[in-house]
């Protein structure tokens, strides 16, 4: 597992996923809600910048693009808050 530091070790029971938008949750899953979503296997490259590189690492899981369908949104850019305080933005334009 790869994590911005120490692994986290969520009671499964207390896991949460939400999207949220202006302070209320628009949709939230629990692990097992979660877990019975479509699923989809990719394969990609991992570049760090510490100037390593993981090539052909396989990853599964619930698209990104399939969570935010699930709830009205306009918003062309999202931000994500994991564990640890780690946090990321990514942009919902295609093409």
């Amino acid at each position: 597992m790869l994590s911005a530091g120490p692994t986290p070790h969520t009671p499964l029971e207390a896991w949460t996923f939400s999207i949220t938008q202006g302070g209320q949750t628009g949709k939230s899953w629990s692990w097992q809600e979660f877990r019975a979503l479509p699923a989809e296997t990719i394969t990609a490259d991992i570049h760090c910048v510490t100037r390593w590189s993981k090539l052909g690492t396989q990853w599964r899981g619930v698209s990104v693009d399939m969570l935010l369908d699930r709830v009205e949104h306009d918003a062309p850019y999202v931000m994500a808050f994991g564990d640890g305080g780690y946090t990321t933005n990514l942009s919902r334009r295609t093409g």
